[in-house]
């Protein structure tokens, strides 16, 4: 009787170490998009459910002068094997589209003379370095420049007198990148969040239960 005695009481103190205080997780939480920082900043989203980026409500010369500052980002830093093609196209796009861009340009400032007053050009450099970073997003790097050599081969064609129109469908394409990595880094926080939360399901999970039971088989 005292040997079955030690042994149901190792059995005891053997179950007690086996069943966990808390269930505990062991599942790998979701990793951020495109190799982004866990903690990375994006806009937020308007009424309308669009990202607050700097290519918000344009007039037809910020659209045009929006779409020459991507194309330049493009041509200073996609470098990958289109590097040499696409800055070959962006130097024709300066040359052919050479009057339309000075048009753009001189009235993207004057809309903010209208607006800034004598501060106009601070203002107008605050907004133009904020296009620039916007378009130098590494998050979306490789699917901006894809864009914008689509956007530089259809702009081959286009007559000075229609780059305003081709402009405002083109400037859309070369923003597409960088929302959809905003739409995935969303995703990726609720999913995120879910996780804390214990709502994925878990990989393992230590079971109360199962080491008493095997131990007890050895009971004689």
């Amino acid at each position: 009787m005292a040997f079955v005695a030690r042994v149901l009481l190792s059995i005891s103190g053997a179950t007690l170490l086996a069943a966990p205080a808390a269930a505990q997780r062991f599942d790998a939480p979701p990793a951020p998009p495109a190799g982004a920082a866990p903690n990375q900043t994006i806009p937020a989203r308007d009424a309308q459910g669009r990202y607050a980026t700097p290519n918000r409500d344009l007039g037809r010369d910020e659209a045009s002068w929006h779409v020459r500052a991507a194309l330049n980002v493009a041509a200073l830093g996609c470098r990958d094997a289109a590097e040499a093609a696409t800055v070959a196209a962006y130097n024709r796009l300066l040359r052919q589209q050479r009057d339309s861009l000075a048009a753009a340009d001189a009235g993207v400032k004057n809309v903010y003379r209208a607006r800034h007053g004598a501060g106009w050009e601070g203002m107008h450099d605050r907004q133009m370095t904020r296009v620039y970073n916007f378009f130098a997003q590494p998050t979306a790097q490789v699917a901006f420049c894809s864009a914008a050599r689509e956007v530089l081969a259809r702009a081959e064609t286009v007559p000075q007198v229609a780059f305003a129109d081709f402009a405002a469908e083109a400037l859309p394409r070369l923003e597409a990148p960088f929302t959809d990595f905003y739409r995935d880094y969303d995703a990726y926080r609720v999913s995120y969040a879910a996780w804390q939360r214990g709502d994925a399901a878990p990989v393992a999970m230590a079971s109360a239960d199962t080491a008493p039971r095997q131990l007890g088989a050895l009971v004689p």
